[in-house]
């Protein structure tokens, strides 16, 4: 398999619903577990406690409970940490506000169903922005993650480009 393929392979993995610890988490196990969720494919850094934070201050995110972050956070964080590599916070408010209007949870696995929609077109070089029936929210909801993906995805293929060069060296 080419390492681009598996690049763009590996975007599957970020965690589904089921997989987002259902308890609370301080703010440095939530950090950790983001990280961790993307495995290099996002800058360094890209989250931060102060982020995080402000996220919260700016009405983003939900405020903790008791200073535990809950699955719902967990969830809302990691369609953040994708949408912001191509959207304004103002941009990602109002995707967010149209894909949770019936829960996070609901609105989170709409978000990974059309994160693995563009994964799996993209591997097959097919990306389709408009669907039949698609409502202005999903046509956003599809363009906005699909702009995301593709500059992860470029940033990754960049940076293993680097890393084959210095091997080579």
């Amino acid at each position: 398999m080419p390492e681009e393929d598996r690049l763009m392979k590996t975007m599957l993995q970020i965690p589904r619903w089921e997989g987002l610890p259902d308890f609370g988490l301080y703010m440095d196990q939530v950090i950790v577990l983001i990280e961790r969720a993307f495995d290099g494919l996002l800058p360094e850094g890209e989250i931060t406690k102060s982020m995080v934070n402000n996220y919260v201050k700016v009405q983003l995110i939900p405020r903790p409970t008791g200073k535990k972050y809950e699955r719902e956070h967990m969830a809302m964080l990691l369609m953040i940490c994708i949408l912001k590599q191509a959207l304004s916070m103002e941009e990602i408010s109002s995707i967010l506000t149209m894909l949770c209007e019936k829960g996070v949870c609901a609105g989170y696995t709409q978000f990974i169903r059309e994160v693995d929609t563009l994964c799996e077109a993209a591997s097959s070089g097919q990306i389709v922005l408009r669907q039949d029936g698609d409502d202005a929210g999903r046509l956003a909801l599809r363009a906005g993650v699909t702009a995301a993906i593709c500059t992860i995805y470029a940033r990754a293929i960049i940076a293993h480009g680097k890393k084959e060069k210095i091997e080579k060296k």
